[in-house]
């Protein structure tokens, strides 16, 4: 009976792109293309979107603004992607791409990794978007150029550099004591090209520990990014480039104190930090040819604090040398080829260390106008694990400029971290490493009125993942398949010059064997059934814009089976340009002060206002 539901399931997911191909035959698209946006993260070099045979999404700056985003995790929550924070700003996130935890998705801010070795993930919450240029998010398997924390998917941020000399200022407060300040600028002299990014952020917060169940002390947390980059020309066919990033601060939260291991207000709980991250590259052009070779490093160290005094503190950091090269064989054919190898870093108790080294190469091949593939292999060697191949194909086919039909499918290796391995409590030593396959099929439309249509369904299979024991705070081999399949579908339409709407629905059955070894499926904890957004922008002025942004989400569950009630956020947003440089900017956030929780327990803000001014010059 299950099997029989699934294969449903599958039906149901694949009729919006059967939907599509019927109104391809019938002459709904548009004669003229699809905007062909130009992506670098997928395949390592410069490709148009048409020829990537994977879903893609790509946020500008000009959305990052008029949205009023502050963090990056906001920006994935409207794309369809879940993110569980439990509390509020700083307490560490958790992004669910395609119904997996953040531990199979990977952030890269201007080339650097800021996968943390010791959270076992990105640090979500501490990524800011001041200065951002363009937001990549590349959806499934791209383990192959991107290494074994690529299950999922892949975030590249870009900073905006080069140009014309331009500077922004901005102040920014509101509601929860919260203050914000943010200075970003970009230019160029002669050979050198620079773009930075300084941002601060203090707030007084919420209570971590639901308001709902009595819990009044407020949680604060302050956070200083400093983010630079710059390109030296040495010759017309040489670059140097280096990006130096530093981000500092604190959070406090809540605990679950014994005996009742009940969550409650606990003061003088919480954590100090300081991560950095720096690269050095070198490019040179030659003809056909590009080579790259990068140096690359990241460290974080984090005091624990309880009680108002430092308990614990850990420091983990990761070193990687990196040479990538590629080289257009014919107007048809280009390759792709690298080589790195990483050391990855981890102190608490006792010092731990791994040596992971790889190679991998690329064909991108574009037989026709119309048709393109791509094939991919990459090789890992693992100090503790030894070695293992993975690839990944992709297809894509735009037979009229107004459609493009793609399809992937790729298998990825992940090994135990050191977190995993070692962390005092929770660590297992006996963990052995994770291997997926992972599959997608979709379409992107662009129909007669300008609307924009875009469909996908995927699976993504992982053998033996490794979970965690709530029943003994171990980290454990969940022997057998996790499966995780679903549907995202996207659509942009503009009924008027000065109105943009766009929509954005995912659907996921994430489902993993129960940790305890009973055979029993249990669904991945966190990850909503449904997600919907909806983003609407209008300028009915030069010098105005008006926005709405609004989240759905549907049947979630958390440990202990408890089932999170659905929840609808109502956000809106507004910017006026009164003088020529001059904006004054706010919004708020839950307009309706919708009760929720997104993790059991935990605390969310209610309605929230802020208003800001920002200056350029």
């Amino acid at each position: 009976m299950e099997k029989k539901m699934k294969k449903e399931t599958i039906f149901k997911l694949a009729l919006p792109l059967l939907c599509c191909t019927v109104l391809t035959g019938t002459g709904a698209l548009a004669q003229n293309e699809l905007v062909d946006e130009i992506i670098v993260s997928a395949t390592g070099v410069p490709t148009p979107a048409a020829q990537l045979g994977t879903s893609v999404d790509v946020i500008t700056a000009d959305e990052l603004q008029d949205q009023q985003y502050v963090y990056l995790q906001d920006v994935l929550r409207q794309q369809g992607i879940n993110v569980a924070q439990p509390g509020g700003a700083g307490t560490l996130s958790n992004v669910f791409l395609r119904g997996l935890p953040g531990r199979h998705t990977n952030l890269f801010v201007d080339g650097i990794s800021l996968f943390d070795p010791r959270s076992n993930q990105v640090v979500w919450n501490d990524a800011l978007v001041d200065g951002t240029r363009q937001i990549e998010i590349i959806r499934g398997s791209h383990g192959v150029l991107y290494g074994s924390n690529a299950v999922a998917g892949v975030v590249s941020q870009f900073t905006q550099i080069g140009g014309d000399t331009q500077m922004s200022a901005r102040a920014e407060g509101g509601s929860h004591g919260t203050q914000q300040l943010g200075v970003t600028g970009q230019g160029e002299t002669g050979r050198f090209a620079y773009g930075f990014a300084a941002s601060y952020f203090d707030t007084d917060g919420f209570s971590t520990a639901d308001e709902a169940d009595g819990n009044r002390e407020k949680d604060g947390y302050d956070n200083t990014t400093l983010h630079g980059r710059a390109d030296m020309v040495l010759t017309d066919a040489t670059t140097l480039e280096f990006v130096v990033r530093h981000v500092a601060g604190s959070v406090e939260f809540d605990g679950a104190p014994a005996p009742t291991f009940t969550l409650i207000d606990v003061a003088g709980k919480g954590e100090d930090y300081e991560r950095s991250a720096y690269r050095i590259g070198l490019k040179h052009e030659a003809g056909d040819w590009t080579h790259q070779i990068d140096v690359t490093g990241y460290d974080s160290q984090i005091d624990s604090i309880v009680d108002f005094a430092v308990s614990s503190s850990a420091d983990a950091e990761r070193q990687k040398v990196a040479y990538r090269g590629n080289v257009r064989v014919s107007d048809m054919v280009q390759l792709v080829f690298g080589a790195e190898d990483q050391t990855a870093k981890y102190t608490e108790s006792n010092d731990y260390e791994v040596d992971v080294s790889a190679a991998f190469g690329l064909v991108q091949a574009t037989p026709t106008d119309a048709l393109s593939f791509t094939a991919a292999v990459r090789q890992d060697d693992h100090e503790t694990f030894g070695t293992e191949m993975t690839y990944r194909v992709t297809a894509a086919y735009a037979p009229e400029g107004a459609a493009i039909y793609r399809a992937a499918y790729g298998t990825a290796y992940r090994a135990p971290s050191l977190s995993e391995l070692y962390l005092p409590i929770y660590g297992n030593a006996a963990l052995q490493p994770e291997t997926s396959a992972s599959a997608e099929v979709g379409a992107d439309f662009l129909m007669s009125n300008g609307t924009e249509f875009s469909a996908t369904v995927f699976e993504i299979t992982i053998d033996d993942i490794i979970g965690y024991d709530p029943s003994t705070f171990v980290n454990t081999q969940v022997v057998g398949e996790t499966k995780s399949r679903g549907a995202e579908v996207s659509l942009a339409f503009y009924p008027m010059d000065t109105l943009d709407v766009r929509l954005s629905a995912a659907y996921t059955d994430s489902k993993k064997p129960e940790a305890s070894g009973s055979g029993d499926m249990v669904r991945e904890l966190r990850v909503p059934r449904v997600q919907a957004g909806l983003n609407v922008s209008w300028r009915p002025r030069a010098d105005l814009s008006i926005g709405a942004l609004v989240r759905y989400v549907h049947d979630t569950v958390d440990f202990g089976s408890v089932e999170l009630d659905d929840y609808t956020l109502l956000g809106v947003t507004g910017q006026w340009q009164f003088q020529e440089e001059t904006s004054l900017f706010g919004r708020i956030e839950n307009v309706a002060d919708e009760d929720y929780q997104v993790v059991n327990g935990y605390g969310t803000s209610g309605r929230a206002v802020y208003v800001g001014v920002r200056r350029s010059f």
